[in-house]
């Protein structure tokens, strides 16, 4: 159960430092990309593993708040014209991706009943995940995806 969640938190943190005004080179921009995907990995496994339902809650919203910074550090990205659509893609997606989290937060009870919200909910997080991965990929962002 939570490393359904954990993956889906981590994947929608696709965010990157971000450059100023300035076009990134597809390079950089690939470079500044896989900093913000491994700083978020770093911050979200340094959210622990939540050990009963009551703390999931915590858990998720935490990981919410860590999204959120590195979504925002990503969508500020100056992608290269030959990356911008894909870049707007994954922004997208995560954008879609962290509204279901957000959904799923305010739908948990911390109790029993969480488990079966979470069951219910994991074919849709699962399949937002595979196109997160997806996306990167396309961007040639390959150590962001979760399933490499």
């Amino acid at each position: 159960m939570r490393r359904l969640i954990l993956v889906a938190v981590v994947t929608l943190l696709a965010g990157c430092g971000g450059g100023g005004d300035d076009q990134l080179s597809a390079d950089d921009y690939r470079a500044q990309a896989t900093k913000i995907c491994a700083d978020a990995k770093r911050q979200t496994d340094a959210l622990g593993r939540p050990k009963t339902t009551s703390e999931f809650k915590t858990f998720l919203a935490k990981g919410i708040r860590v999204t959120e910074r590195n979504l925002q550090r990503f969508d500020d990205l100056k992608p290269p014209d030959d990356l911008k659509a894909k870049h707007d893609a994954i922004v997208a997606g995560e954008k879609s991706g962290l509204e279901q989290l957000k959904k799923l937060s305010s739908q948990l009870k911390g109790d029993a009943r969480d488990v079966a919200l979470l069951r219910k909910t994991q074919p849709e997080l699962a399949r937002l995940s595979d196109e997160t991965d997806a996306r990167f990929r396309d961007a040639g962002l390959d150590r962001c995806a979760q399933s490499s």
